[in-house]
């Protein structure tokens, strides 16, 4: 089948290469879309055709099916215009990477996103889950949304409720968020050294040198997941290419050759482990495709 040039079509491409993971079968068809317009008309393409549709940013909270996706996907990893600045306000696009923006924003003397600088994903996906770190949520600086939701392409005002923790109304199905326009402050003076502290954070206690999709599981309420998992002697334990990673055991890393198989039996098998030695049952970060 023919397809506009405006949606910038891929066919069988593996979700080994487009997920932080790097495991997963091949998406059937991958959609690139080069506008908002495109972006609405490859979502209607979808349902015309009965194909299953699935959203893709950077692919840092993703693991796909080792049986690929037989479906289009839609993939928002490059932002369609830079970032919008008025006073202590911007505007970016759903493929803006999150680390850039919070970035840019500090030197530009805002304050308000120096936490969130190392989250690996895109503004659409911190806005579809709610992303944070170290004190910090898109939820206190996400003041209006534009989104793709039964056909409607429309700008929202963000109410109290509309976001949770690793969870929003703005999320797919329910609605695509295609631009977020966020409220910032006047810096203090502490963005850069708070922003810098966090990323050596990173650094120090997250196995970045490894793939893998950020952390597995949820905090439950009154826990720390990894602090849980390392209770339970769990730190290091492998099956197949998957491992319980050895410096954080909130992370599940391919330490090589590790399938989707792989890892969702490791998954289940800390949940279990988990409960059995605590009552505490681990829900599931990641998204699947």
């Amino acid at each position: 089948m023919e397809l506009p040039e405006s949606f910038g079509a891929e066919r069988n491409i593996p979700l080994s290469e487009l997920t932080s993971f790097r495991v997963g079968g091949a998406a059937r068809l991958v959609l690139r879309p080069n506008s908002y317009e495109a972006i609405r008309d490859a979502v209607e393409f979808a349902a015309r055709r009965n194909l299953p549709l699935a959203l893709l940013g950077k692919g840092t909270n993703i693991l796909a099916s080792d049986h690929g996706f037989d479906g289009c996907v839609i993939r928002f990893d490059t932002p369609l215009h830079d970032p919008i600045y008025h006073g202590t306000t911007v505007i970016a696009c759903c493929g803006t990477s999150m680390t850039a923006l919070s970035r840019e924003t500090v030197k530009r003397g805002l304050m308000g996103m120096e936490c969130l600088c190392g989250i690996p994903g895109t503004v659409g996906g911190a806005c579809a889950m709610n992303a944070g770190a170290y004190g910090g949520e898109i939820r206190q600086i996400l003041k209006r949304i534009r989104v793709l939701r039964n056909g409607r392409d429309e700008w929202v005002s963000v109410s109290d409720g509309d976001l949770g923790y690793r969870k929003s109304v703005f999320s797919f199905p329910n609605a695509i968020a295609l631009e977020a326009e966020f409220e910032l402050k006047e810096d203090d003076g502490t963005a850069a050294e708070t922003m810098q502290r966090c990323m050596e954070k990173r650094r120090e206690k997250q196995p970045l040198d490894l793939p893998s999709a950020g952390s597995t599981f949820k905090r439950p309420e009154g826990h720390f997941a990894g602090a849980l998992i390392d209770q339970c002697g769990l730190k290091g334990y492998t099956i197949g290419g998957a491992q319980v990673s050895e410096k954080h055991a909130g992370f599940i890393v391919n330490i090589g050759g590790a399938t989707e198989s792989d890892i969702s039996s490791l998954i289940e098998h800390v949940q279990r482990t988990v409960m059995e030695r605590t009552g505490v049952m681990l829900e599931p970060e990641i998204k699947r495709i």
